[in-house]
């Protein structure tokens, strides 16, 4: 029996070691013989030793803008889809989705871009947004197929203009509910506000270092803390003087990446992701998993997770005032309250969002693409 090829493609080893790990484990038990083309961040080694067979694609820069110098890119994804001859491309990421597209229709290949979220040009009016809705314009009618983490990404979409082949809606990359179990809180007299992410403005910490800074004399018992990469180098990380001046006030700690954040969800009374715009946020998932109520915003990809009085609080964008008093209310409630709205949180994840319900929908479009 012909065993069929599918390559996955991102701007990291690590996206797809560990936000794709329910989609490539499923094609591997439907016996797909599965390989990665991604950028080498010493990640490769580990998806090597599941089984999968890693190419290097150093030629893509996953913060550059598109320059001429993504020709060259553009090159490379031809070459290696013409030397490996995979049965369906799954593309990740922007300059994948994009350009790969593109690559793998010239060559009468099969492939799917999947729209993880819009990102950061989305919320803009810049003139790098309107490039990039040219492009999606452009590139995306190439792709097999189209996936999006949420309906109104595909919506908006297609109100620019954008054409598919065919769209589906995926919620999310899967959630291990055996991995992410329910923990019980160590003991400590602080309550702990908890935020996993990049430190990006477009995550919302600067509104959330100014609800701190608002609530801080009210709740002397309550901690904030940050987990994620300061990384200077993307262009909408929070500029220097913000996050060292947010770091400085009272009882805020900031913890780098960490390889399990679940040690950390489980110590954390509530979760908060004050984002500007998401796909499916990995963070809020995690932590309604393990049973944390979560503080998020009313923008696509959190208002899904965030339901006031179901799983947590719900706040606008933008307002470090209603983000203070969602905190305060948070902090206030009774804890048979925030265990009510963990209890339901779980169950949201378990019946829309679990990693093998996930992995199903992406097999059963692929089997239906391959015929």
């Amino acid at each position: 029996m012909t065993v069929r090829k599918v390559l996955l493609v991102a701007n990291s080893a690590y996206n797809i070691l560990h936000f794709r790990k329910a989609l490539w484990k499923a094609l591997q038990e439907a016996d797909f013989k599965v390989y990665a083309l991604a950028p080498a961040d010493g990640f490769e080694g580990d998806l090597e030793s599941a089984g999968i067979e890693f190419q290097p694609l150093p030629e893509l820069k996953p913060y550059g803008r598109f320059l001429p110098s993504e020709l060259r890119l553009y090159r490379k994804l031809l070459k290696v889809y013409q030397a490996l001859e995979p049965d369906v491309i799954l593309h990740f990421t922007i300059k994948p989705n994009l350009l790969g597209s593109i690559a793998a229709s010239k060559l009468g290949l099969a492939s799917v871009a999947n729209i993880t979220g819009l990102g950061t040009t989305w919320i803009t009016t810049s003139i790098q947004r309107r490039m990039i809705e040219v492009l999606y314009r452009q590139c995306l009618p190439a792709a097999s197929a189209v996936v999006a983490q949420n309906e109104i990404d595909i919506k908006e979409l297609q109100q620019i203009g954008v054409q598919a082949k065919s769209w589906h809606h995926v919620p999310g990359s899967g959630i291990d509910l055996n991995h992410f179990q329910p923990r019980s809180r160590t003991a400590s007299s602080a309550f702990k506000f908890l935020y996993i992410g990049r430190m990006l403005i477009d995550k919302g910490l600067r509104e959330l270092f100014q609800a701190w800074q608002q609530i801080l004399n009210i709740i002397p018992d309550a901690e904030l803390e940050l987990l994620g990469e300061y990384d200077e180098e993307h262009p909408r990380c929070l500029d220097e003087s913000t996050w060292n001046e947010g770091l400085s006030q009272e009882r805020v700690r900031h913890r780098s990446y960490q390889d399990d954040v679940r040690p950390f969800i489980q110590n954390a009374d509530v979760v908060i992701l004050p984002s500007y715009r998401e796909g499916v946020p990995r963070s809020l998932l995690e932590a309604l998993a393990m049973k944390r109520p979560i503080i998020s915003t009313n923008t696509p990809g959190c208002r899904e997770l965030a339901i006031p009085h179901q799983t947590g609080w719900q706040v606008p964008t933008h307002s470090s005032a209603r983000l203070a008093e969602a905190m305060l209310d948070a902090y206030q409630a009774p804890s048979q309250l925030r265990e009510q709205f963990g209890d339901q949180g779980r169950q949201l994840v378990a019946n829309k969002y679990d990693a093998e319900l996930i992995a199903k929908h992406y097999l059963d479009f692929i089997r239906s693409l391959l015929g």
